[in-house]
Order: C-alpha cells, then sequence, then structure tokens
C-alpha cells in the first residue's frame, strides 16, 4: 500500500470531518475562503442538522431501537478506548467524530510504518488498518451515505452539497480500498 494513499485518505477524512462540524472558528481556519459566507454557513447548518433534523450521528440512521443504538455506541467506544481515545465534545457517533477516528487510524499507521524505533511497527500498522476496516464497514460507511444523500436531498447550499457530494464519492473509492486484500 503507497504510503503517499494513506497521506491523500488523511487529508480527506480531516476536510471532511471539519466540513461537517459547526461553522465556528475552527472551522473557519481550515477553510478561510468561506469566511465572507460564515454567516449564510452558520444558518444553513442550524437549519439543516437542528431544524431539519438531519442527525449527524450515525446511530440514529441504523439502529433499530433504543438496545441496539445502546449496543452500538457500546461498540464505537470500544474502538476509541482501545485507541486510548474518548470523544469530549460529542456524542461518539458522531460523523465528525468518527471521521476523526478514521484520520487518527491513519496517522497512527503511518507514524508506525515510518519510525525506525518502533518495536513490532509493521504488526501495528496492520493492526490500525484492520481497525480502519473493521470500523469503516460496521460503523462509518452505512450512516455516512445515509446523511450525505439527507444533505443533498435537503439543501441548495453549494458548499453543504458539494461536500456531501464529495463524501459519497470518496466513501465509495474508500469502501473498494479497505476491501482490497492491502
Amino acid at each position: 500500500m503507497s504510503l503517499d494513499l494513506d497521506r491523500e485518505r488523511i487529508l480527506k477524512y480531516k476536510r471532511l470531518a471539519v466540513a461537517l462540524s459547526y461553522p465556528d472558528g475552527d472551522f473557519m481556519v481550515f477553510f478561510p475562503e468561506l469566511s465572507p459566507w460564515r454567516d449564510e454557513l452558520v444558518a444553513e447548518y442550524d437549519r439543516l442538522f437542528r431544524v431539519d433534523e438531519i442527525w449527524l450521528y450515525g446511530t440514529e440512521h441504523l439502529a433499530e431501537n433504543e438496545f441496539q443504538r445502546a449496543s452500538m455506541l457500546a461498540d464505537i467506544m470500544g474502538f476509541y478506548r482501545a485507541f486510548g481515545l474518548e470523544p469530549s465534545k460529542d456524542r461518539p457517533d458522531s460523523l465528525a467524530c468518527e471521521l476523526e477516528f478514521m484520520h487518527y487510524l491513519i496517522f497512527k499507521r503511518l507514524y508506525a510504518l515510518e519510525s525506525n524505533h518502533i518495536a513490532h511497527a509493521p504488526e501495528k500498522a496492520l493492526v490500525c488498518l484492520d481497525a480502519q476496516k473493521k470500523f469503516f464497514t460496521e460503523h462509518l460507511y452505512s450512516a455516512a451515505k445515509k446523511i450525505a444523500g439527507s444533505i443533498i436531498s435537503q439543501t441548495e447550499n453549494a458548499f453543504y452539497r458539494e461536500i456531501a457530494q464529495e463524501m459519497l464519492t470518496f466513501l465509495e473509492s474508500e469502501a473498494r480500498f479497505l476491501e482490497r486484500d492491502v
């Protein structure tokens, strides 16, 4: 697997995570070209994700009942805790958290592969890749596709439509990439 491809993937996950978070100061640091439209983005974010209730939480789209929701949330937290993480600002199934987690797993894999001083680096890199495959398949992929579809169908805002379409395209390429025996 190409390290350059992992570097592209890590940037895409970060971009999507920031794009689907609240358009505040951190958002504007990442997307400074959108500063003139900040008020419009805030209004559209509030309309889409608060008023129209496009839930940015995966279990809201995948769980059929409260028991299944609790089970899924526990599984997601199990992934995070296995890598020493715990979300502090949002639910573990928030799309931004899940995208950030994939970003982190790729970072950990790259770090292991590029570091000569880490014991068992190849094995650690494989653990990170395995976690990427499982987390993507079990939690991120289906929910993110549903969320992106809802965004596209409910907004005329160019930024949110484009980011949702970009996410769908990226998710499809990720599914193919992670299905390969890498």
